[in-house]
């Protein structure tokens, strides 16, 4: 039912804006969307398979919220008329050798030890916060900008959670991807809204 109302919301908000904005979207937000897209499905990926191995809650719950963030960047990718056949849909397989290498790795660390898994989490949520953040600076979209701020502010909650069950652990992470000033900031701070448009 969540799910129901986040998609009527966002279609919502979708028709509301002219499509002379739309047309204005350039190449590079294009790619951008679609390479954010795919890293959001990994993070999915990998925690659908990390809450089967583990049956760890804070997989299940993390893994329902990229669901919906790749249905949101869909949408937006639709609305802007982006083709998305191309787009893997089985688990595990991406256009992008990247993050296909990415997720191989992930997957990886994963499979040693709960611990591992949550390391591995933290580190995919670096990483999609620092991608989220340099896209974030490359657009003048004013929707997409708001798209990659509602998906950063969820990243920095995943990635406070899989860090306090390796504090719950004895376990102390450092950063791998962000500036310990960045890190430092988001794992002091409070959890905000992260599944756009509704509180998560």
């Amino acid at each position: 039912m969540k799910t129901i109302i986040i998609s009527l919301v966002l279609a919502l908000l979708i028709m509301t804006v002219p499509k002379t904005i739309f047309s204005q979207i350039s190449d590079d937000d294009k790619i951008g969307l679609f390479y954010l897209l795919e890293e959001e499905k990994l993070a999915y990926d990998i925690y659908s398979e990390m809450y089967k191995k583990y049956n760890h809650k804070v997989f299940e719950n993390i893994m329902k919220a990229e669901k919906v963030h790749q249905e949101h960047i869909l949408d937006l990718l639709k609305v802007i008329d982006i083709n998305t056949d191309q787009y893997y849909k089985n688990p595990g397989e991406f256009t992008n050798k990247s993050l296909q290498n990415l997720y191989n790795d992930f997957i990886l660390t994963g499979s040693y030890s709960l611990s591992d898994a949550f390391r591995a989490g933290a580190m995919i949520e670096e990483n999609d916060i620092k991608d989220l953040r340099d896209n974030f600076s490359k657009t003048n979209n004013a929707n997409i900008k708001a798209l990659y701020e509602c998906l950063d502010n969820a990243s920095q909650n995943h990635l406070r959670a899989f860090v306090r069950n390796l504090k719950r652990e004895d376990i102390n992470y450092s950063p791998q991807v962000l500036s310990k000033e960045d890190f430092d900031l988001i794992i002091s701070s409070k959890n905000k809204p992260g599944n756009c448009f509704t509180n998560d």
